[in-house]
């Protein structure tokens, strides 16, 4: 038996590969931001936004109410706020009114304005004070040491018709602001008997210059 031998010819085909090192390129752009925050403004009064005096009996000055009347201002405002007090009513008429005749006031205070809050002594009539606040409580409404609604040191101040500033605060403040207030009333022995209901009004405005 012949053995033939036949060539075999094995070709490898091989593939390259050719890679070229190009780095990879980072590049950066920065984004602008820009915006105008208005102002805002909220007034809030809790507690003391209704309370009773109850019975008056003439020549026998009442304060109230026991919490105090709380105003917290909450604002964005960088210059800070005003708070104003008013009550509506023309002359020397109280927001108290009798509630049988729609006509019949308690009188303001007889003395003491915003401006110039005095010591109740022998007024007569509704008054107001602040006894407490969280910033620069003005001293014109404390003769010495005032912490609560019926300090006997309390300044008392007849409230305007018309809005007026009775307590100011400066600058930014990044939490809710608060001051505290009360009243007193005396009626004298004329004063018309029955029941007198009413009302008067805080303004916060933010100081924007």
């Amino acid at each position: 038996m012949k053995k033939f031998i036949i060539p075999v010819l094995l070709l490898f085909l091989g593939v390259s590969f050719l890679w070229v090192g190009t780095p990879v390129k980072a590049d950066t752009h920065g984004v602008t931001f820009t915006a105008n925050v208005l102002t805002s403004l909220i007034l809030e009064i809790t507690p003391g936004d209704s309370f009773d005096f109850g019975d008056l009996t003439f020549d026998t000055p009442v304060a109230a109410p026991t919490t105090g009347t709380v105003v917290s201002v909450t604002t964005n405002a960088a210059n800070g706020y005003t708070l104003g007090v008013s009550d509506g009513q023309t002359s020397n008429n109280s927001g108290l009114i009798n509630v049988a005749d729609g006509t019949t006031h308690v009188p303001d205070m007889t003395n003491g304005t915003v401006t110039t809050p005095v010591l109740w002594g022998t007024n007569s009539g509704l008054g107001i004070t602040m006894f407490a606040a969280d910033t620069t409580p003005e001293a014109k409404w404390c003769a010495a040491t005032c912490t609560s609604y019926n300090d006997t040191d309390n300044k008392y101040a007849a409230i305007p018709q018309n809005a007026t500033t009775a307590h100011a605060v400066t600058g930014f403040r990044a939490t809710a602001d608060t001051s505290s207030w009360a009243y007193m009333v005396e009626t004298g022995a004329t004063q018309k008997t029955g029941a007198y209901s009413g009302s008067m009004t805080f303004t916060a405005t933010a100081v924007l210059s």
